[in-house]
């Protein structure tokens, strides 16, 4: 054997390990990604949940604005249409993620029980058509069938959200 064949062989096995080595990184950074992706979303969600925690007035726009919409004064419909606004843009972020690949089908399917319980009040009903179009016309799509598909269950009696939570009978363990 010569040394060029003796630097070919080591040239092809350096090539070789290089591309291993890229392969890892790559993967790496896609788990990286991932990750901060999921936490961003998490974080979002949970500050979300928290502001409605803390501001008893938002969150009463909340409750009744998901009830009946129509019933709100004209600010409190706007600052229902903003909480509309936020929640739902969340839920696009999330779509989007899901669509390039940096959000597990898994985590989707959490998100999307949200988005059911979301999207089966009347009051968000009546409010999506009003700000719908400051979203993409695919998400725009998306929501559009999670509507039909509430409104063939409700047709048939078949819920697909989760009880409002006043109609939830809560037992205590706790003497009185």
């Amino acid at each position: 054997m010569t040394l060029q064949e003796i630097v070919q062989i080591l040239g092809g096995v350096g090539v070789i390990a290089s591309m291993i080595y890229v392969g890892i990184q790559i993967r790496n950074n896609a788990r990286a990604v991932r990750a901060a992706t999921y936490q961003q979303l998490s974080v979002n969600t949970v500050n979300g949940w928290l502001n409605l925690g803390h501001d008893g007035d938002t969150t009463d726009i909340l409750l009744r604005g998901r009830d009946d919409f129509f019933a709100l004064s004209p600010v409190e419909s706007a600052r229902f249409r903003f909480l509309v606004l936020g929640y739902v843009g969340g839920f696009a972020n999330a779509w989007f993620h899901l669509k390039i690949g940096t959000l597990r089908e898994t985590d989707w399917k959490a998100i999307t029980g949200d988005m059911d319980a979301f999207f089966a009040a009347p009051g968000t009903h009546a409010a999506w058509p009003l700000v719908k179009s400051r979203f993409t016309p695919e998400f725009i799509a998306f929501v559009d069938q999670i509507l039909i598909r509430q409104a063939a269950a409700a047709a048939n009696h078949k819920p697909t959200f989760p009880v409002a939570a006043k109609e939830i009978k809560v037992k205590s363990n706790v003497p009185r």
